[in-house]
């Protein structure tokens, strides 16, 4: 009886299995970008707006989406959810082994710093401990400025390098920036796509 009732379950199981939608993986990977490239013009335009920490919030969001893009080539987007979730220092991990790229440790700092904005996407540990927010546009900015004697928790980010990092995973996922980030029809977003960015020009 129980031999019988095993055979059914697996015999449920591999009809839900191929009853199944299959997603083409390359729908995956493009959609991941296209919400990718849409926060990292959002949280571009927010920087210069003044928007924080929010444009932190953003530029975060950003870089996950296009991290699991790049990810989704061997991994469903099932387990980019459960598994890595929103932590982006362990996702850009998981993008480095699979990268296998030495150059990308040029960027761990960057992305440590932007992962601390994960912690205070709510305003709960801000009005805790407070928070002292930079973002800078430019890496000489980023140089020149110094905080001294500040006593709570410190968020700083350069905008330049987070467009460096941008520019990395398209390249490396080898999805075309032009297909995902040129396409914008309002005259705004490219406005603050291309505002101070050396690494996308018009």
């Amino acid at each position: 009886m129980r031999q019988l009732l095993r055979r059914i379950v697996a015999l449920l199981e591999s009809v839900l299995h191929n009853a199944a939608p299959q997603t083409d993986p390359e729908r995956v990977i493009n959609e991941f970008f296209r919400y990718g490239s849409q926060y990292y013009v959002a949280g571009r335009y927010a920087v210069f707006a003044g928007s924080m920490p929010v444009a932190g919030n953003l530029v975060h969001h950003a870089i996950e989406m296009f991290l699991k893009g790049a990810l989704a080539k061997a991994m469903s987007s099932e387990k980019l959810k459960d598994k890595l979730g929103h932590r982006l220092r362990r996702i850009w991990n998981k993008f480095k082994n699979q990268a296998n790229d030495p150059s990308l440790a040029a960027h761990d700092r960057t992305i440590k710093e932007l992962d601390k904005f994960e912690s205070i996407r709510y305003p709960d540990v801000l009005l805790q401990k407070g928070a002292a927010i930079s973002f800078e546009i430019t890496k000489t900015g980023t140089l020149q400025f110094k905080s001294v004697g500040v006593s709570q928790p410190q968020y700083k980010l350069c905008l330049e390098e987070i467009d460096e990092i941008v520019a990395t995973i398209f390249r490396i996922a080898t999805r075309s920036p032009k297909a995902f980030l040129t396409n914008l029809r309002r005259e705004d977003a490219r406005l603050y796509l291309y505002r101070d960015n050396q690494s996308f020009t018009p």
